[in-house]
């Protein structure tokens, strides 16, 4: 079992959504058991109270139950319990390092380094009130994250429209060489022998009435086919 801890500054944003976000997406991939989650903040002058309304909302109508969640700080020796303490910014990495001390060594994470964006900040929507905005990159840290312990990369074509728009899901994702072909015979290539990024995958496939479905249906039974894909 996997133990995370998100962190931010008062933990009632940012790092209570990305617990329940992350447990959600966890429960969905049949992975619950597989992660034990939690947050806190590196300040405790909300300690006690809810998740802040404007993101309590957002995350309710995810159908995400907030109702247990109350702010509590960082507890100076908490870094023995976890395996990551995954932090939202440079503020709270420092706080975090300064709270913990030795015992975090090796341990604290940027949230959205996990998906590509080394360095890149989720800033409070406390200050900002771009709640959307915070959630939107929480989730893609959360979801990259979880790809990333996995060993399992998530392809989602769920929107993609046309064959270019899948290959450019497959490229980004899979970091593939700007040489490499978008058809299926090159996918083939990459799957058994070309450079990529990704051991197995989790494909989430378009709508079955989307014109896209069938082809989307051919690029499944590649990955099925070349042993990747995660069903």
């Amino acid at each position: 079992m996997t133990k995370i801890l998100f962190i931010c500054w008062g933990n009632i944003c940012r790092s209570p959504a990305a617990e329940l976000l992350f447990r959600d997406m966890a429960r969905r991939a049949g992975r619950e058991e597989d992660f034990l989650v939690d947050s806190a903040g590196v300040s405790d002058e909300e300690e006690g109270n809810g998740i802040y309304p404007p993101m309590r909302k957002l995350l309710e109508a995810r159908g995400i139950d907030c109702s247990e969640k109350r702010a509590r700080p960082l507890r100076p020796g908490e870094a023995e319990d976890f395996d990551l303490l995954v932090c939202m910014d440079e503020l709270t990495i420092g706080r975090t390092r300064r709270l913990v001390g030795p015992a975090g060594e090796g341990k604290i994470r940027n949230l959205l380094d996990y998906a590509g964006e080394t360095g890149a900040e989720i800033d409070d929507p406390w200050y900002t009130r771009e709640f959307h905005r915070a959630l939107y990159e929480i989730e893609k840290g959360c979801r990259a994250m979880l790809d990333a312990l996995d060993g399992c990369v998530t392809l989602d074509l769920s929107a993609c429209a046309d064959r270019r728009a899948l290959y450019a899901e497959l490229r980004e994702k899979m970091g593939w060489e700007d040489w490499y072909g978008g058809n299926l015979d090159a996918l083939w290539d990459v799957l058994t022998g070309l450079p990529h990024k990704g051991r197995r995958f989790r494909l989430r496939m378009p709508p079955e009435d989307s014109p896209i479905a069938p082809y989307a249906g051919r690029v499944r039974e590649v990955f099925r086919e070349a042993g990747a894909l995660e069903e």
